[in-house]
């Protein structure tokens, strides 16, 4: 684990006051509690080695996703980290796109403003979370804090509860994909792999995933975060 005992000096204001805000209290329905759904786009999958391109972000306030508050921006990578053939066939990214865009230095406190005393909410947080993650060890020493949800782990928490309720003996692992996820509920799918598309359309799984527990009972924070909480 990545741990710093001591917080280094002279952080930005942003990081300083995303780091001391209050944690959305654990005891509030979740109805009460503000989330910020963010997405990616990178030129690959590994954040130790590949860089963040894009990042797009909704929020939800009061149970209704904000779009007057929605936020996006591309991001230039450094020069060791260059957008690759591959990465441009699955987002379309072309390096002309984001020669000119704000690099991460920039980027990144914009994001933490928008992430201050909310639920981050992201659909598998191995690469949001993992990107964000690397940005701020790199640039100001200090980790990511929670509270934050993954709708991949509330899908697979779902599906494996239904199983058991069910009976059901099958160990084929659920679609976990956010298309397949949106689908399956019958929400709209944007067209995919940019930033503040799957942004919206996460935040809307996560709306009707919640409402599959209203509908029997009126969670509370601390029962989302216990079927897909992935930061503490």
């Amino acid at each position: 684990m990545f741990l710093f005992r001591r917080r280094p000096a002279n952080l930005p204001d942003a990081v300083i006051g995303y780091l001391e805000a209050p944690r959305p209290d654990p005891a509030l329905p979740w109805r009460d509690v503000p989330y910020s759904v963010m997405d990616v786009e990178t030129t690959g999958l590994n954040p130790r080695r590949d860089a963040l391109l894009a990042i797009g972000l909704v929020e939800i306030d009061e149970g209704r996703i904000r779009m007057d508050r929605r936020w996006y921006t591309l991001v230039r990578p450094p020069d060791d980290a260059p957008v690759n053939a591959e990465a441009i066939r699955v987002h379309g990214l072309l390096p002309q796109d984001v020669e000119h865009a704000p690099p991460l230095s920039e980027v990144v406190p914009a994001v933490l403003r928008r992430l201050t005393g909310r639920v981050l909410v992201v659909h598998v947080a191995d690469i949001d979370i993992g990107f964000l993650r690397q940005a701020m060890r790199r640039l100001y020493g200090v980790e990511p804090r929670g509270p934050a949800i993954d709708t991949a782990r509330l899908a697979w928490y779902f599906q494996r509860n239904q199983r058991l309720i069910e009976g059901s003996a099958s160990e084929q692992e659920p679609a976990l994909q956010l298309r397949a996820l949106a689908e399956s509920v019958g929400l709209p799918v944007y067209p995919e792999h940019n930033a503040l598309n799957d942004a919206l359309t996460t935040a809307q799984l996560f709306l009707a995933q919640v409402s599959l527990v209203a509908a029997h009972d009126t969670p509370r924070l601390r029962d989302l975060l216990r079927a897909g909480g992935c930061l503490r």
